[in-house]
């Protein structure tokens, strides 16, 4: 068989990035990506990021493979891609596991291939550093979604009829386990239900982390954009995720001092009352951006991808949950602000009845005096 394994590598580095500055610094293009093939309508759009295309020989322990292309991506929201892409020939179906076991060699350092997209990061990571505005969202937070697709090349006279001759292998392949696993058929079943078609002559099959693609004329760059699209998507929600649960937090400790007040304490707390809603619009408006990020809806076939994709990556769920949470930094804030200016409005209380008896007993005296 001939084709090649395409390995995308997605990482959050970021706030934002400065593509006019970055662009300068490693030397790539800023582009707009194309995808107007199939049916795909005039309105789909997507970001233009910065892209830089590398081709390196490589020295390697397989006789399949003695190239990477790899393909890098800057986005303005803060996001690294890296796309590698290992083409083979003549490899039987079963050596598809071994790929991803493949050592090869650059400048004499050895690398398994997830190593390399790793090294070429960071290397693209320091060039940029000085382009990046609040690195780690201020929290140190950084994370990391991959992909992986197998793409096969070869015409086959029905791809249906080839996977269902090859299901039980294809279905580890797709989970990433071991070949001789017999999973049950169920899981089988599972594995390969999320299956597409466009023509005759061409098959799509997407799990969480692996994807399965049979095209003969390798005419697949699109759905590689669709694929990347909707990882982009998961991996900002779960920063977003994780930079709110970072700030419930802080919240939680906050509350927990309240009736411990200090002085210091009421400024602090009314410092971050008052940056609420500076932090939940601007979590607001990245969600938007996230959710927003192309408009892939719609009955077209790349429309058809990306939902399914959303739906395995729980897209749906993820926006809902970060959105209950920027709900509940708000209500936690305005409870906490609410008893502040209770205990406050009882102090005035305590103090003017204080003032009112001490004049009380002003008054009295000079009246007997």
């Amino acid at each position: 068989m001939k084709g090649e394994v395409i390995l995308i590598r997605l990482t959050d580095v970021g706030r934002k990035i400065d593509l006019k500055k970055a662009v300068d610094i490693i030397h790539g293009i800023q582009y707009k990506v194309i995808t107007k093939k199939r049916d795909t309508p005039k309105y789909v759009d997507f970001p233009e990021p910065i892209r830089l295309e590398i081709i390196q020989r490589i020295t390697t322990t397989s006789q399949y493979i003695n190239e990477v292309k790899l393909q890098v991506k800057i986005y303005e929201d803060g996001v690294i891609s890296l796309t590698a892409h290992l083409k083979f020939a003549d490899l039987q179906l079963n050596e598809l596991y071994e790929i991803r076991k493949i050592k090869f060699y650059v400048e004499n350092i050895e690398y398994n291939i997830n190593q390399f997209l790793k090294s070429h990061e960071t290397k693209i990571f320091n060039q940029i550093r000085d382009c990046i505005d609040e690195v780690g969202y201020n929290f140190g937070i950084t994370d990391t979604e991959k992909y992986t697709m197998y793409c096969l090349t070869d015409t086959f006279e029905n791809p249906k009829s080839f996977i269902n001759e090859n299901k039980i292998f294809i279905a580890n392949l797709l989970m990433g386990e071991d070949p001789e696993l017999n999973l049950n058929q169920y899981q089988i079943e599972r594995t390969l239900e999320n299956s597409f078609s466009y023509l005759q002559n061409d098959y799509i099959i997407f799990d969480f982390d692996r994807g399965l693609i049979i095209d003969p004329t390798e005419d697949y760059n699109d759905i590689l954009t669709v694929i990347e699209i909707a990882n982009y998507q998961l991996l900002e929600l779960r920063i977003l995720d994780k930079l709110l649960e970072r700030r419930l937090s802080l919240a939680e400790s906050d509350i927990s001092k309240i009736y411990y007040m200090s002085g210091t304490l009421w400024r602090r707390l009314s410092k971050r009352v008052g940056n609420l809603l500076r932090l939940k619009y601007d979590l607001s408006y990245l969600l938007e951006s996230v959710e927003n990020v192309s408009k892939l809806f719609g009955d077209f076939y790349l429309a058809q991808l990306y939902t399914q994709l959303a739906e395995l990556f729980q897209l749906k769920e993820w926006s809902g949950s970060i959105r209950h949470r920027i709900d509940t930094i708000g209500d936690i804030y305005n409870v906490a602000q609410t008893n502040l200016n209770e205990k406050f409005l009882l102090y005035m209380e305590i103090l003017l009845t204080f003032i009112f008896i001490i004049e009380f007993v002003f008054l009295i005296l000079g009246y007997f005096n």
